[in-house]
């Protein structure tokens, strides 16, 4: 059967009134094109531009961010297909625009504004291009301010105090009330409180807003219950992982205190098992709300809420509900997705103080009464524990393009992992790349250009609680053919390894490493004896054999995007002949650093900061330190304003290729500033101004060994050999990470650094005796160009 609507015409730029009343009317009747529909008071004119006037104590990109009239995209609304910029064209809808009206009020009031209002607006139409400009006045009047703040209902015998739970709470006496700090107030009491032992606990509040003084009174309901400890912990979600594995990452203990940071550690350590991609650890009075697709889980979990007896009025967050205080605006507590604020006068107000007679006291009785009743819940609290498997197979394929100043490439991806290979949660990844790199670049000379085919591929197995429940077994087996300056070179490698959490931030690995460099396409230079001067001898095969120990301190609030904490890592190799015959002997600390430090100054922004040190000790035989063991800096995890490893010694003759060094000092400090809060709804767009400073010397730091050829050198000959650059980037913050685009420039005159000059005599190189070549026909001179560009997903710390 087919229906039909009919509709009366209206103009084409504006929907009639009485024929959206027509189609209200007519609900029950559809089209033959869903594409006919148009939703009710929608025009045809593209909005060309929304003005706000007059705000000035609150943020605007916020306030349009809240409402639906937007202005047009303009350009972008040609390719909305096109990720992260297409954009659809915006039509004005005389509906949504009265509700935005609407919306600007409750955005002051949540704010602290309650007698903020439009005082005038205009709505102006431009037939000739077909849009239409919308402007308003806003008269944001003066902020409600706190006047005081009452606690009721907490026990003197409580394990907590007054003082610990009002301390450094967002609302304060005499700071502007905003619904945002109510509700952080509220929930930050209640988790005071969780995290005292209450595990019932709930604070429920009312504010009573007098919008004549502009004075706000605030009182907070706490309902502790019991002290509570922790009852049987059950699992839900399983299907081909063993439950014991994951009740062997399970470190809660039936009896032992209630403390909500043992849930979020145990999330934690299941979710680190690696083969969920789900994990929720709730008490069992949060845990109502679950989704369970077995039939059998679900059955249990009901049952196990009807045995503990947890009443569905539990959940901390849940309010007391009371009537405003008589005479008063009521601001109640406001639920997950709205704030209701009531302004009661005149003959509402004389009905309000008929119901609530009491006023505050009333509602005190009401809270009384409940948290009586529930003292007598089980202090014992059952947990819950929700998985969902993530996939056990993935297949990623893609392709990439690496362009950096001392190399470029383009490569094919071919990705896969198993999760749960053969049961036992142990996991088997296998990365394979393939492409064809340049370096130093497709823009130097024909002859200085190393090309070739690259080749990656490697193997990864893991075995999650290897002999003991903290301990992870790590194996990988990979080959390489890569392009470089100055050689191309083969390399499979081998590598056994272990670690394990000491504490809950830090983190202990240790490995067992053996490689095999088998170069060729290798710069005359750096093979030729003539060079041996330099100390630091190129070799065209061997085997490198050492082992390698990392301590690791990570308090950083996020992995990728991190904006408060720290990062600290003592790393230790000591290569010898162990097993397969290792052609070297040295050992290579290196200490680094990162720091986060979050700030208002600016709006929302954060101080980076970073440093490394580290040295090379040749302590065996006279075969000195391999090419690829050395230290280095430049590109985007160095000193930015240098290519890849251009930061570094050079061969002395022939064309310029970087050697490394023995001894390595950097430090950076980057301010990071929010530039454009949620652009396109995508993420933030940040930006950030950055010094980095970086050294690379010869010499062994501070320590001589019987082996070492190359001298030593001081804490006190770092600092005045430091190069410095300055730079600045900008990046989106997007669901694959930080899109960051950085220029930086070498402030330091590296054209009267021995380091980075030729001899005319290469046997003089690094002594007093050298006689620097002219800058025109010096190789090194011509590699460092004195900026770099980087183009990259994630930042450089």
């Amino acid at each position: 059967m087919t229906w039909c609507c009919a509709m009366a015409s209206a103009p084409s730029h504006r929907v009639a009134l009485a024929s959206v009343l027509s189609l209200g009317l007519l609900a029950g009747c559809a089209t033959t094109s869903e594409s006919d529909y148009i939703v009710p008071g929608t025009t045809d004119l593209r909005i060309s531009r929304v003005e706000l006037r007059g705000v000035e104590q609150v943020s605007e990109s916020e306030l349009r961010d809240g409402l639906a009239t937007r202005e047009d995209p303009g350009w972008r609304a040609a390719v909305p297909w096109l990720p992260l910029i297409g954009a659809e064209h915006q039509y004005f809808n005389q509906f949504s625009w009265q509700r935005d009206r609407e919306r600007i009020e409750t955005f002051y009031q949540r704010r602290g504004y309650f007698g903020a209002t439009i005082v005038s607006e205009s709505i102006i139409e431009n037939p000739q291009e077909n849009t239409v400009s919308v402007r308003v006045t806003i008269d944001e009047g003066e902020p409600t301010r706190i006047e005081r703040i009452e606690l009721e209902g907490l026990d003197p015998s409580s394990k907590i105090s007054r003082d610990d739970l009002l301390e450094e709470l967002p609302l304060t006496p005499g700071a502007i009330f905003t619904q945002d700090d109510y509700v952080t107030t509220r929930d930050a009491l209640g988790r005071r409180l969780r995290e005292a032992g209450y595990a019932y606990a709930a604070v429920s509040g009312r504010a009573f807003v007098d919008p004549e003084t502009r004075q706000a009174d605030v009182f907070f309901f706490i309902d502790a219950g019991p002290r509570s400890r922790f009852g049987q912990v059950h699992i839900f979600g399983l299907e081909d992982v063993e439950e014991r594995f994951v009740r062997e990452a399970i470190t809660i203990e039936p009896g032992e205190q209630y403390d909500p940071q043992r849930l979020n550690e145990t999330q934690e350590d299941v979710y680190e098992l690696g083969v969920f991609g789900l994990v929720t650890v709730l008490p069992a009075h949060e845990a109502r709300e679950f989704t369970l697709e077995d039939e059998e889980d679900r059955e249990r979990l009901e049952n196990l809420l009807e045995e503990s007896d947890v009443p569905d009025d539990a959940d901390p967050q849940k309010s007391v509900e009371t009537s405003p205080r008589p005479g008063l605006a009521a601001t109640e507590d406001p639920d997950e997705t709205s704030t209701e604020t009531d302004t009661q006068e005149g003959a509402d107000t004389d009905e309000a103080a008929g119901n609530t007679a009491l006023g505050v006291s009333t509602l005190l009785e009401s809270a009384q009464l409940e948290a009586e009743r529930r003292s007598r819940l089980d202090p014992e609290v059952p947990v819950v524990v929700r998985l969902k498997e993530a996939k056990k197979y993935n297949l990623r394929v893609g392709a990439g393009l690496a362009v950096e100043s001392a190399r470029q490439d383009v490569r094919g991806l071919l990705n896969w992992s198993a999760r749960n290979f053969l049961g036992g949660l142990r996991r088997l990844d296998h990365f394979n790349l393939a492409g064809y790199a340049w370096a130093p670049g497709l823009i130097p000379r024909e002859e200085l250009v190393n090309r070739g085919v690259i080749l990656s591929s490697e193997l990864r197995f893991s075995q999650p609680q290897f002999i003991e429940r903290r301990t992870n077994l790590r194996l990988s087996a990979s080959v390489e053919r890569d392009v470089r300056e100055g050689f191309s070179v083969w390399n499979p490698a081998l590598r056994v390894g272990l670690d394990r959490p000491i504490f809950r931030k830090l983190r202990l690995e240790a490995s067992y490493n053996v490689a095999y460099y088998n170069y060729f396409n290798v710069e005359e230079s750096l093979v030729d004896v003539s060079t041996t001067t330099l100390g630091l001898d190129f070799q065209t095969e061997f085997l490198l054999e050492y082992l390698e120990q990392s301590l690791i301190l990570d308090m950083r609030n996020d992995v990728l995007d991190p904006t408060s904490g720290a990062l600290v890592a003592l790393t230790v190799q000591e290569a010898g002949s162990f097993a397969a015959g290792g052609e070297f002997d040295f050992i290579k600390p290196v200490l680094s650093a990162e720091g986060y430090v979050p700030s208002d100054l600016l709006g929302r922004s954060v101080l980076a900061m970073r440093t490394r040190l580290g040295s090379v000790y040749n302590t065996g035989r006279d075969t000195g330190v391999p090419i690829q063991s050395r230290l280095y800096s430049g590109g985007t995890d160095g000193m930015r304003s240098f290519g890849r490893q251009r930061l570094s010694l050079y061969t002395p003759s022939g064309e310029a290729v970087p050697v490394g060094g023995l001894t390595q000092f950097e430090w950076s400090v980057e301010p990071r500033v929010r530039l454009v809060p949620n652009l396109f709804s995508i993420g933030d767009v940040w930006g950030a101004v950055f010094v980095d400073a970086a050294t690379i010397l010869r010499g062994q730091l501070e320590v001589d060994t019987a082996a070492n050829d190359q001298g030593t050198v001081s804490f006190s000959e770092l600092a005045p050999s430091l190069l410095y650059g300055l730079g600045t980037g900008v990046w989106w913050n997007t669901p694959v990470g930080p899109v960051r685009l950085d220029f930086a420039y070498t402030l330091s005159d590296t054209t009267r650094d021995p380091r980075f000059r030729r001899c005319a005599d290469p046997s003089t190189q690094g002594t007093e005796a050298c006689v620097f070549v002219p800058q025109d026909q010096d190789a090194i001179q011509e590699l460092l160009v004195g900026y770099g560009f980087y183009l990259s997903i994630g930042h450089s710390f």
